[in-house]
Protein backbone atom coordinates (compact mmCIF):
# COMPACT_ATOMS: atom_id res chain seq x y z
CA UNK A 1 0.00 0.00 0.00
CA UNK A 2 2.96 2.13 0.32
CA UNK A 3 3.43 4.72 -2.33
CA UNK A 4 0.04 4.39 -3.87
CA UNK A 5 -1.40 7.97 -4.22
CA UNK A 6 0.49 9.35 -1.65
CA UNK A 7 3.10 12.30 -1.44
CA UNK A 8 6.80 11.09 -1.60
CA UNK A 9 9.06 12.98 0.95
CA UNK A 10 12.49 13.55 -0.11
CA UNK A 11 15.20 10.99 2.06
CA UNK A 12 17.38 12.23 4.08
CA UNK A 13 20.42 10.42 4.59
CA UNK A 14 21.69 11.63 8.52
CA UNK A 15 20.48 9.23 10.86
CA UNK A 16 17.85 9.68 12.85
CA UNK A 17 19.87 10.57 15.75
CA UNK A 18 21.89 13.06 14.03
CA UNK A 19 18.94 14.60 12.57
CA UNK A 20 17.42 15.14 15.74
CA UNK A 21 18.58 18.23 17.99
CA UNK A 22 17.13 20.16 20.83
CA UNK A 23 15.72 23.78 20.55
CA UNK A 24 15.18 26.70 22.81
CA UNK A 25 11.82 26.55 24.15
CA UNK A 26 9.83 29.90 22.72
CA UNK A 27 8.87 32.69 24.84
CA UNK A 28 5.37 32.28 24.90
CA UNK A 29 5.37 28.72 26.41
CA UNK A 30 6.81 28.62 29.73
CA UNK A 31 8.54 25.41 31.19
CA UNK A 32 5.78 25.53 33.86
CA UNK A 33 2.73 25.00 31.67
CA UNK A 34 5.17 22.51 28.93
CA UNK A 35 7.38 20.87 30.95
CA UNK A 36 8.64 18.83 28.56
CA UNK A 37 11.81 18.62 26.36
CA UNK A 38 11.05 20.04 22.71
CA UNK A 39 12.81 18.11 19.67
CA UNK A 40 12.55 18.02 16.19
CA UNK A 41 13.34 15.82 13.48
CA UNK A 42 14.23 16.65 10.13
CA UNK A 43 12.46 14.90 6.79
CA UNK A 44 13.08 16.18 3.71
CA UNK A 45 11.91 19.88 3.94
CA UNK A 46 10.24 19.82 6.85
CA UNK A 47 11.76 20.47 10.57
CA UNK A 48 9.18 18.01 12.59
CA UNK A 49 8.56 19.33 16.07
CA UNK A 50 7.92 16.62 18.67
CA UNK A 51 8.39 15.42 22.43
CA UNK A 52 9.13 12.05 23.17
CA UNK A 53 9.04 11.36 27.47
CA UNK A 54 9.00 8.22 29.51
CA UNK A 55 9.36 4.74 29.02
CA UNK A 56 7.28 1.86 28.37
CA UNK A 57 4.82 1.06 25.68
CA UNK A 58 4.66 3.25 22.91
CA UNK A 59 1.84 5.99 22.50
CA UNK A 60 1.80 8.12 19.45
CA UNK A 61 -0.53 11.17 20.45
CA UNK A 62 -1.23 13.12 16.96
CA UNK A 63 -3.15 16.37 17.73
CA UNK A 64 -5.68 18.25 14.96
CA UNK A 65 -5.48 22.09 13.61
CA UNK A 66 -5.22 24.25 15.10
CA UNK A 67 -3.78 22.40 18.04
CA UNK A 68 -0.11 21.05 18.85
CA UNK A 69 0.94 18.78 21.10
CA UNK A 70 0.46 21.12 23.94
CA UNK A 71 -3.54 19.78 23.63
CA UNK A 72 -2.17 16.66 25.45
CA UNK A 73 0.02 18.17 27.84
CA UNK A 74 -1.72 17.02 30.89
CA UNK A 75 -2.43 13.27 29.21
CA UNK A 76 1.24 12.86 28.36
CA UNK A 77 2.13 14.33 32.60
CA UNK A 78 -0.08 11.38 33.99
CA UNK A 79 1.09 8.57 31.57
CA UNK A 80 4.92 9.10 31.12
CA UNK A 81 5.23 7.02 34.20
CA UNK A 82 4.37 3.97 32.36
CA UNK A 83 4.53 4.88 29.02
CA UNK A 84 6.37 6.40 26.14
CA UNK A 85 4.89 9.04 24.90
CA UNK A 86 5.53 10.94 21.81
CA UNK A 87 3.58 13.89 20.35
CA UNK A 88 4.06 15.18 17.04
CA UNK A 89 3.29 18.81 15.98
CA UNK A 90 1.49 18.32 12.36
CA UNK A 91 3.72 20.05 9.72
CA UNK A 92 3.69 23.54 9.54
CA UNK A 93 1.69 23.70 12.24
CA UNK A 94 3.18 24.33 16.34
CA UNK A 95 6.29 23.94 16.48
CA UNK A 96 6.92 22.39 13.17
CA UNK A 97 7.44 23.83 9.81
CA UNK A 98 7.42 22.49 6.32
CA UNK A 99 6.61 23.68 2.64
CA UNK A 100 3.08 23.62 1.67
CA UNK A 101 1.49 20.90 -0.76
CA UNK A 102 -1.28 23.08 -2.36
CA UNK A 103 -4.38 21.24 -2.09
CA UNK A 104 -2.62 17.87 -0.76
CA UNK A 105 -2.50 18.29 3.11
CA UNK A 106 -3.78 15.59 4.46
CA UNK A 107 -2.18 13.51 1.91
CA UNK A 108 1.05 15.22 3.06
CA UNK A 109 1.00 14.80 6.69
CA UNK A 110 0.35 11.14 6.06
CA UNK A 111 3.82 10.52 4.32
CA UNK A 112 5.26 12.82 7.04
CA UNK A 113 3.99 10.64 9.70
CA UNK A 114 4.54 7.36 8.07
CA UNK A 115 8.63 8.89 7.80
CA UNK A 116 8.88 10.25 11.17
CA UNK A 117 7.52 6.40 12.99
CA UNK A 118 9.94 4.81 10.01
CA UNK A 119 13.41 6.94 11.39
CA UNK A 120 12.45 6.36 15.18
CA UNK A 121 11.88 3.06 14.00
CA UNK A 122 8.55 3.06 16.60
CA UNK A 123 6.77 -0.27 16.97
CA UNK A 124 3.40 -1.82 18.59
CA UNK A 125 2.36 1.96 18.65
CA UNK A 126 -1.02 2.97 19.66
CA UNK A 127 -2.36 5.63 18.12
CA UNK A 128 -4.01 8.71 19.10
CA UNK A 129 -5.37 10.90 16.98
CA UNK A 130 -7.91 14.22 16.89
CA UNK A 131 -9.70 16.05 14.51
CA UNK A 132 -7.53 16.83 11.08
CA UNK A 133 -4.60 14.39 12.52
CA UNK A 134 -7.14 11.48 12.09
CA UNK A 135 -6.74 11.04 7.76
CA UNK A 136 -3.38 11.38 7.47
CA UNK A 137 -2.96 9.50 10.70
CA UNK A 138 -4.83 6.47 9.55
CA UNK A 139 -3.24 6.32 6.10
CA UNK A 140 0.27 5.97 7.43
CA UNK A 141 -1.42 3.11 9.79
CA UNK A 142 -2.74 1.45 6.58
CA UNK A 143 1.10 1.93 5.33
CA UNK A 144 2.66 0.65 8.45
CA UNK A 145 0.46 -1.60 9.64
CA UNK A 146 3.07 -3.97 11.39
CA UNK A 147 4.07 -1.33 13.46
CA UNK A 148 0.22 -0.55 15.12
CA UNK A 149 -1.42 -2.17 17.39
CA UNK A 150 -4.09 -0.14 18.92
CA UNK A 151 -5.99 3.22 17.94
CA UNK A 152 -7.59 6.17 19.87
CA UNK A 153 -9.70 8.38 18.00
CA UNK A 154 -11.33 11.74 19.01
CA UNK A 155 -13.79 13.73 17.31
CA UNK A 156 -12.02 13.09 13.83
CA UNK A 157 -12.85 11.54 10.15
CA UNK A 158 -11.98 8.96 8.00
CA UNK A 159 -14.51 9.58 4.89
CA UNK A 160 -15.13 12.04 2.45
CA UNK A 161 -17.48 14.73 4.28
CA UNK A 162 -19.75 15.19 1.50
CA UNK A 163 -20.98 12.08 2.92
CA UNK A 164 -22.13 13.78 5.72
CA UNK A 165 -24.38 16.78 4.39
CA UNK A 166 -24.68 19.26 7.49
CA UNK A 167 -21.09 18.57 8.29
CA UNK A 168 -20.01 19.25 4.25
CA UNK A 169 -22.55 22.62 4.07
CA UNK A 170 -19.91 23.75 7.18
CA UNK A 171 -16.72 22.23 5.02
CA UNK A 172 -18.24 24.68 2.32
CA UNK A 173 -18.10 27.68 4.14
CA UNK A 174 -14.41 27.09 6.06
CA UNK A 175 -12.90 25.93 2.48
CA UNK A 176 -13.92 29.00 1.02
CA UNK A 177 -11.69 31.74 -0.07
CA UNK A 178 -13.27 34.56 2.25
CA UNK A 179 -12.69 32.14 5.42
CA UNK A 180 -9.24 31.36 4.10
CA UNK A 181 -8.29 34.90 3.67
CA UNK A 182 -9.51 35.48 7.05
CA UNK A 183 -7.75 32.61 8.41
CA UNK A 184 -4.19 33.72 6.99
CA UNK A 185 -4.81 37.57 7.43
CA UNK A 186 -6.24 38.31 10.51
CA UNK A 187 -5.57 34.58 12.52
CA UNK A 188 -9.14 33.48 12.66
CA UNK A 189 -9.51 30.26 13.64
CA UNK A 190 -6.71 30.56 16.47
CA UNK A 191 -8.65 33.20 17.85
CA UNK A 192 -11.87 31.27 18.26
CA UNK A 193 -10.01 29.08 19.61
CA UNK A 194 -8.76 30.82 22.53
CA UNK A 195 -12.01 31.89 23.07
CA UNK A 196 -14.61 29.51 22.01
CA UNK A 197 -12.62 25.67 22.18
CA UNK A 198 -13.50 25.32 25.83
CA UNK A 199 -17.12 24.07 26.40
CA UNK A 200 -16.97 25.49 30.19
CA UNK A 201 -14.32 27.93 31.41
CA UNK A 202 -11.83 30.17 29.68
CA UNK A 203 -8.29 29.45 29.05
CA UNK A 204 -5.94 31.22 31.11
CA UNK A 205 -3.83 33.68 29.70
CA UNK A 206 -0.27 31.67 29.47
CA UNK A 207 -2.69 28.74 27.71
CA UNK A 208 -4.11 31.41 25.04
CA UNK A 209 -0.22 32.19 24.71
CA UNK A 210 0.39 28.79 24.18
CA UNK A 211 -2.15 28.14 21.44
CA UNK A 212 -1.88 31.47 19.60
CA UNK A 213 2.14 31.21 19.50
CA UNK A 214 2.90 29.21 16.62
CA UNK A 215 0.33 31.76 14.74
CA UNK A 216 2.22 34.72 14.70
CA UNK A 217 3.62 33.68 11.26
CA UNK A 218 1.86 34.04 7.85
CA UNK A 219 2.99 30.69 6.97
CA UNK A 220 2.05 28.92 9.36
CA UNK A 221 -1.19 30.23 8.92
CA UNK A 222 -1.33 29.75 5.37
CA UNK A 223 -1.11 25.80 6.12
CA UNK A 224 -3.90 25.97 8.14
CA UNK A 225 -6.00 27.31 5.61
CA UNK A 226 -4.20 24.86 3.39
CA UNK A 227 -5.21 22.28 5.53
CA UNK A 228 -9.14 23.47 5.58
CA UNK A 229 -9.15 23.77 1.70
CA UNK A 230 -8.26 20.25 1.86
CA UNK A 231 -11.29 18.90 3.18
CA UNK A 232 -12.88 19.86 0.18
CA UNK A 233 -10.20 19.82 -2.48
CA UNK A 234 -8.67 15.58 -1.16
CA UNK A 235 -11.96 14.32 -1.73
CA UNK A 236 -10.78 11.53 -3.58
CA UNK A 237 -8.10 11.21 -0.93
CA UNK A 238 -10.85 10.44 1.71
CA UNK A 239 -12.43 7.90 -0.06
CA UNK A 240 -9.36 5.89 -0.70
CA UNK A 241 -8.59 6.10 2.68
CA UNK A 242 -12.66 4.85 3.47
CA UNK A 243 -12.50 2.15 1.33
CA UNK A 244 -9.07 0.41 2.82
CA UNK A 245 -10.39 1.03 6.13
CA UNK A 246 -11.60 -2.22 5.89
CA UNK A 247 -8.32 -3.48 6.77
CA UNK A 248 -8.13 -2.14 10.03
CA UNK A 249 -11.46 -3.41 11.16
CA UNK A 250 -9.59 -5.77 13.65
CA UNK A 251 -7.80 -3.78 15.27
CA UNK A 252 -8.41 -2.74 18.81
CA UNK A 253 -9.63 1.26 18.88
CA UNK A 254 -11.30 3.14 21.34
CA UNK A 255 -13.38 5.96 20.32
CA UNK A 256 -13.16 8.70 22.47
CA UNK A 257 -15.83 11.61 21.73
CA UNK A 258 -16.68 14.69 22.82
CA UNK A 259 -20.63 14.76 23.17
CA UNK A 260 -20.93 18.24 22.55
CA UNK A 261 -18.64 18.11 19.49
CA UNK A 262 -20.95 19.09 15.91
CA UNK A 263 -19.21 15.75 14.48
CA UNK A 264 -20.42 13.35 17.38
CA UNK A 265 -23.56 15.03 16.51
CA UNK A 266 -23.85 14.05 13.40
CA UNK A 267 -23.17 10.63 14.15
CA UNK A 268 -19.65 10.34 13.14
CA UNK A 269 -19.26 7.71 15.95
CA UNK A 270 -21.55 4.99 13.86
CA UNK A 271 -19.58 5.26 11.05
CA UNK A 272 -16.17 4.54 12.72
CA UNK A 273 -17.91 1.66 14.71
CA UNK A 274 -19.39 0.13 10.93
CA UNK A 275 -15.75 0.38 9.75
CA UNK A 276 -14.10 -0.68 12.68
CA UNK A 277 -15.68 -3.41 14.49
CA UNK A 278 -13.65 -3.99 17.29
CA UNK A 279 -14.10 -0.71 18.62
CA UNK A 280 -14.69 0.53 21.78
CA UNK A 281 -16.80 4.21 22.95
CA UNK A 282 -16.68 6.24 25.82
CA UNK A 283 -18.33 9.61 25.38
CA UNK A 284 -17.39 12.88 27.52
CA UNK A 285 -20.43 14.69 28.07
CA UNK A 286 -19.05 17.54 29.07
CA UNK A 287 -16.42 17.98 26.22
CA UNK A 288 -16.74 19.40 22.66
CA UNK A 289 -14.52 19.26 19.81
CA UNK A 290 -11.23 19.69 22.16
CA UNK A 291 -12.06 17.18 24.45
CA UNK A 292 -8.49 16.57 26.00
CA UNK A 293 -8.87 20.40 26.88
CA UNK A 294 -12.37 20.76 27.78
CA UNK A 295 -11.81 17.25 30.58
CA UNK A 296 -8.40 16.38 30.84
CA UNK A 297 -8.75 14.57 33.68
CA UNK A 298 -11.64 12.41 32.88
CA UNK A 299 -10.10 12.30 29.29
CA UNK A 300 -6.84 10.73 30.28
CA UNK A 301 -8.85 8.56 32.97
CA UNK A 302 -11.12 7.05 30.12
CA UNK A 303 -7.45 6.85 28.06
CA UNK A 304 -5.76 5.05 31.26
CA UNK A 305 -8.65 2.65 31.97
CA UNK A 306 -8.65 1.39 28.03
CA UNK A 307 -4.93 1.17 28.04
CA UNK A 308 -5.01 -1.09 30.61
CA UNK A 309 -7.83 -3.23 29.26
CA UNK A 310 -5.85 -3.32 26.16
CA UNK A 311 -2.76 -4.27 27.85
CA UNK A 312 -4.17 -7.23 29.13
CA UNK A 313 -6.19 -8.24 26.06
CA UNK A 314 -2.73 -7.85 24.10
CA UNK A 315 -0.57 -9.87 26.92
CA UNK A 316 -3.44 -12.51 26.82
CA UNK A 317 -3.34 -12.74 23.10
CA UNK A 318 0.61 -13.10 22.91
CA UNK A 319 0.64 -16.01 25.13
CA UNK A 320 -2.23 -17.85 23.64
CA UNK A 321 -0.20 -17.41 20.41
Amino acid sequence: MHGENSVTIPHDDRSAAAAEDVAQRPSWVTEQIFPFRSKYLSIGGARVHHIDEGKGPTLLFLPGSPMWSFMFRHSIAALRTRYRCVAVDMPDLGLSTAPIVKGRAFESNASYYREFVRRLDLREIVVIVHATAGPSALKMTLDERERIAGLVITNSLGWPMNSFPPMWRFVRVVSSPPFRMMVTTANLLGRLTTRIGKSAGRFSDEERAAILGPYRTMAARRHLANLLYGLKAEVPFFARLEANLDSLKHIPTLLLSGARDHGFQARFVTRWQQLLRDSSVVVLQDSAHFAPEDEPEAYTAALSRWLDLFSDSHLAGEHLG
